[in-house]
């Protein structure tokens, strides 16, 4: 089959233009039918998982490209069938994680991973089909197995960074950590030693099945519930609002589904649409019952609303959070049954151009055995440390560093900066990049430190602009280098 080459002006005027269709090359239109409403579901659960992101740190219009990404993700869910709305959401996110970085949190880094994958499969079927119109299945079916290696990428570091000292142990493990702040909290389980050590290792069994799960055909549906639930219950501890990377992954969760979940979505929507026009017509016949039904059902939410308002804080989290998740999971368990046996290939590339961004994702997992940066590398509550020679890694010596970053390190001896006293105060050490970075942006009027066993000083007042903590690395390393502080031993307390 032949497609015609379009210029700019006929791709986007589409003005008597006989497209190229992806139908003509799938199994069968009932199937491209599904494919197509699995692409519109994927658009609007990744715009809500944006909006769960930006409720996270209130940021919808903390500034104008926050504003910009709302609208997008918003104009995004209002019409998910659209390409161009994708592409256009895709790019202001990945324009909103670059202005973040280097500070960015792992989630979010990931998530502008994702987006630039969805920019690279489509400019790939651009070249291929030499046309700007783009089938929603076949670049579904594109940038699909590629974020699917990317989530299985994500897993498999979450796991490895965990294989420490640091984790293992009881008094400074993550796992315990979270177990106690979400148990003081909602007071639902007890506290006993036990149960701390089997929460260790019921995390590393879970975030260990979950990918192994989701590769296999037979068990990728009880993966993906057992992702489901997992993440559904972390998203409650109140450490953080973690309902931001929970939405996340449950948005990326769907791409690995067959499209029975896709019809599922759509039948009870669409039948939830009939009953309410059903209800609307029988509620607009004024009558003494219906002004009653309406009365009460006001007085009855105002009196929820109060309630809440007494008991909880963060009303996303136990209201959207709650509503969006339990719904999302019931549904999906609901397809359970009916869903399709032959499912596509997981991990088929179109090419192997379309590689090159999981790759990256990759790399960027390997950064702390590098010597590279230590944030952002998926390393998240791991209690992880790799710096100033020494790791507590089981599996990876700190001698395969081929980097110096992290064996460059600075203690501070004292400040009149909050934050470097803090650090002092704490005895924690920090890479000489990051310190360089702070005093280069911050200016503190003085600060007394020991760097690689040299102690030295540095007053503003007598600086001039050539001083060594007033210079920058190159562009690049300085947007993607960020390093932890950590503490001067083998074991970490716990922390992002």
């Amino acid at each position: 089959m032949t497609t015609p080459t379009l210029s700019f002006r006929q791709a986007f005027a589409a003005q008597g233009i006989n497209y190229y269709s992806f139908l003509n090359e799938y199994a069968s239109p009932e199937r491209y039918a599904s494919s197509i409403l699995k692409y519109k579901i994927f658009c609007c659960v990744w715009a809500i998982a944006s909006i769960f992101h930006m409720a996270n740190y209130n940021g919808f219009t903390l500034d104008f490209t926050f504003f910009l990404l709302t609208s997008a993700a918003i104009a995004l869910i209002a019409k998910p069938s659209s390409v161009v709305r994708l592409l256009i959401f895709a790019t202001i996110q990945i324009f909103r994680v670059g202005l973040d970085l280097p500070g960015t949190s792992n989630h979010w880094l990931l998530t502008g991973f994702v987006n630039v994958t969805i920019l690279h499969s489509f400019l790939y079927l651009v070249i291929k089909r030499r046309t700007f119109y783009i089938d929603k299945v076949e670049f579904l079916e594109t940038f699909t197995p590629l974020i699917k290696i990317e989530v299985i990428v994500l897993y498999f570091y979450a796991v490895f960074h965990k294989l420490n000292t640091g984790f293992l142990d009881t008094e400074f493990s993550c796992a315990v950590r979270f177990l106690l702040v979400q148990n003081n909290y909602y007071n639902i389980l007890p506290s006993d030693k036990s149960l701390l050590i089997l929460n260790i290792y019921a995390t590393l069994v879970i975030e260990s099945l979950i990918p192994l799960m989701l590769c296999i055909r037979k068990t990728r549906y009880l993966g993906i519930l057992l992702g489901l639930v997992f993440h559904f219950i972390i998203a409650y501890n109140p450490i953080n609002g973690f309902y931001d990377f929970s939405a996340f992954v449950f948005a990326l969760y769907f791409l690995f589904t067959s499209n029975s979940f896709s019809n599922k979505i759509y039948t009870l929507y669409t039948k939830a649409i009939r009953r309410k026009v059903a209800l609307k017509n029988q509620l607009l016949q004024f009558n003494l019952v219906n002004f009653i039904l309406f009365t009460f059902s006001i007085v009855f939410v105002l009196m929820l609303i109060y309630i809440y308002n007494k008991a909880f804080q963060d009303y996303f989290r136990h209201i959207i959070w709650t509503t969006f998740g339990l719904g999302y999971i019931t549904v999906f368990i609901l397809s359970m049954r009916g869903r399709e046996k032959e499912e596509p290939k997981t991990f088929s590339v179109a090419h192997y151009s379309l590689l090159l961004i999981p790759i990256i994702v990759f790399v960027n997992g390997l950064c702390p055995y590098l010597g590279l940066k230590t944030e952002s590398s998926y390393a998240m509550f791991s209690n992880l440390r790799t710096e100033n020679g020494i790791t507590n890694h089981l599996l990876v010596p700190a001698s395969l560093q081929i980097f110096d970053y992290q064996k460059d390190v600075v203690e501070i001896v004292s400040s009149t900066e909050y934050h470097l006293q803090k650090k002092a105060d704490e005895k924690k050490l920090v890479p000489y990049f990051q310190f360089r970075r702070f005093v280069r942006m911050e200016r503190p009027e003085y600060v007394e430190y020991i760097r690689n066993g040299k102690r030295a000083t540095f007053e503003l007042s007598k600086a001039s602009a050539s001083h060594e903590l007033f210079q920058k690395s190159n562009y690049f390393l300085e947007k993607v280098m960020y390093y932890r502080d950590f503490e001067n031993s083998v074991i970490q307390d716990c922390r992002h």
